[in-house]
């Protein structure tokens, strides 16, 4: 895939989805599907969306955090075999540009639309002034096509990128997952940790979130972590963990079943697929170590009962 961060570029007979893709969610798959198909009639398929989300560029709110880091939302975009991702850079000159500006001066003459995918509610250009009215317009001037496709819903509820937001923030990881089409994820390189693990018979990999990245409350969650080509089950912790430690920096901590072995510079994705617990400060590393057990039993519970069940359907959920 080929992957464009700047404001200077041009292509040739592009289909291109417009929007923001926090998370790229149920809905926003849609879009993509549809740049696949016209990738059949010899057409590139390019996503085109922002280096920063426009209401941080524009607010200057750091504390906001994506469902999506940069790198992750690049990684599935490669996984979907899009041909081109443009992260345009979001400055005030771009911002301040009219609808008609961005569909000339951007759409037309960079990235060369044949075809635009947009959701139905997508607006663009100077304080949002634009709309599907805009584009149904530039594509009687210019000749492209426009497609646009209504919202997604669930249960009678549009799925949003604020909706799973809201969900992640509550602990709510399968409604979350469904939402988003898989399994929320963190992913991130293996570092170093205080090692206190392997002194309670209880290794575990250590990862240190972007700070940009939307994370679940605190605690236990039962996990699938993928490795270059292999998956194993686990459990993780997300917190500061209070027991052993004084610090504030929030981290992930997981313990691979079954495995041995040193993976430190590696890269891994951790999929929080349900909470277990909320974390806890314990007496002393002796009732961490009971706690830790009893969570490590719940676990391999939780995935004998999903195997179980799924078997019966013909599925699995681990390919371990």
């Amino acid at each position: 895939m080929e992957y464009i961060n700047q404001s200077d570029f041009s292509l040739k007979n592009s289909a291109v989805a417009l929007g923001k893709f926090e998370g790229i969610h149920l809905g926003h798959q849609l879009l993509l599907n549809e740049l696949k198909k016209q990738e059949k009639n010899g057409l590139k398929s390019v996503v085109f969306t922002f280096d920063v989300p426009p209401r941080v560029a524009i607010t200057g709110d750091t504390s906001y955090c994506q469902i999506f880091t940069k790198t992750e939302r690049r990684r599935f975009l490669e996984k979907q075999e899009m041909d081109v991702m443009i992260e345009h850079p979001f400055t005030k000159e771009f911002a301040a540009l009219s609808p008609e500006e961005f569909i000339e001066n951007v759409l037309v003459k960079k990235v060369d639309a044949k075809v635009i995918v947009v959701g139905s509610d997508f607006h663009f250009g100077r304080r949002r002034s634009g709309n599907i009215h805009n584009l149904r317009a530039g594509a009687e001037k210019y000749g492209y096509h426009l497609q646009v496709l209504d919202k997604v819903r669930d249960r009678g509820k549009e799925i949003s990128s604020t909706r799973i937001r809201e969900l992640i923030e509550y602990g709510h990881m399968e409604e979350a997952s469904k939402l988003l089409g898989r399994n929320y994820s963190v992913y991130g390189q293996i570092v170093h940790g205080r090692a206190l693990g392997r002194t309670i018979d209880i290794p575990t990999i250590n990862q240190l979130p972007e700070k940009i990245k939307l994370l679940p409350p605190n605690g236990v969650y039962v996990s699938l972590v993928h490795i270059g080509d292999k998956t194993y089950e686990g459990i993780t912790n997300i917190g500061v963990k209070p027991t052993v430690e004084s610090g504030s920096q929030k981290g992930i901590e997981t313990h691979l079943f079954d495995f041995q072995g040193d993976l430190y510079g590696e890269y891994a994705e951790v999929e929080l697929i349900h909470f277990h617990r909320a974390e806890l400060k314990f007496d002393g590393v002796d009732a961490l170590r009971k706690q830790m057990g009893e969570d490590l039993l719940y676990a391999r519970s939780y995935f004998d009962r999903k195997l179980h069940k799924s078997s019966k359907n013909g599925r699995m959920i681990s390919d371990k």
